[in-house]
């Protein structure tokens, strides 16, 4: 991000729940300027409101959809006067066995999160090669790493984000655009929850105070604020890294979460 602009332009992916949401809504406090994407419209309007704030324009687009997210940017642009970070943080979670899962599914789980963050990235490397620097935070997950049963395209999907992270950031680095990552563990957000079924949230809840060693499922702000550290100066040096939040869980010989 250029020094000269104290006040950071943000676009944030799927700020309409969850980490996006808590992202878009951190900036905002914080006192810096938020484009907010998602599809659901609905979820944008509310994040809006609970900003209660002129801080935060809210753009619905699918990650998919390459003229919605040049849209986001000219709106970065006409309403703030630029760009200076992307947070992409739009995924689904949908999962299943390679062979059971319908190919469609698999093929846009993989979309939704890897080709969806590229195109993000692409959108918005035009403006920031005219601000002269930028920040890129993407969202990898633990589950990228170490497998459970069943995950194989989310797993692919997000294992590949860390690729991602660290090409871009060796690409980008002469345009002073620094590209890192988030690898969350197990985080309370409405995505999370979708995934398993109602009958069985107790239990996954006993194994989150079990398996992790914090004892705890993240909160979407905490995932949050080590999204500000990597997208602000605090982190001038640090560049294709992947910062880990996981409570501790990949230190662990195993988890269930």
């Amino acid at each position: 991000m250029n020094d000269a602009h104290s006040e950071l332009v943000a676009l944030v992916t799927g700020a309409a729940s969850g980490i996006g949401k808590a992202t878009a809504l951190l900036f905002a406090e914080r006192g810096h300027r938020v484009v907010a994407v998602d599809r659901d419209a609905a979820g944008l309007r509310a994040t809006l409101a609970e900003a209660a704030s002129d801080s935060i324009a809210i753009c619905p687009a699918d990650i998919l959809d390459p003229p919605g997210l040049a849209a986001a940017v000219d709106i970065a642009a006409d309403r703030f006067g630029g760009l200076d970070v992307l947070v992409a943080a739009a995924a689904i979670g949908d999962c299943g066995r390679i062979d059971e899962m319908a190919p469609e599914l698999w093929d846009l789980v993989i979309d939704v999160i890897l080709k969806g963050s590229s195109h993000c990235c692409r959108a918005v490397i035009p403006a920031f090669r005219q601000r002269g620097s930028g920040s890129i935070v993407l969202f990898g997950s633990i589950l990228g790493r170490v497998m459970s049963p069943g995950i194989g395209a989310y797993a692919a999907a997000k294992g590949g984000i860390e690729a991602l992270t660290r090409t871009l950031a060796v690409d980008l680095a002469p345009d002073r655009i620094r590209v890192n990552c988030i690898v969350p563990g197990a985080i309370d957000t409405p995505m999370t929850w979708s995934t398993i079924p109602r009958e069985d949230h107790a239990q996954v809840a006993g194994f989150a105070r079990a398996d992790i060693p914090v004892g705890r499922m993240a909160q979407p702000a905490e995932i949050a604020r080590c999204v500000y550290f990597l997208a602000s100066e605090e982190a001038s040096f640090v560049n294709g890294t992947s910062l880990v939040a996981d409570g501790g869980v990949l230190a662990k010989l195993a988890s269930r979460i």
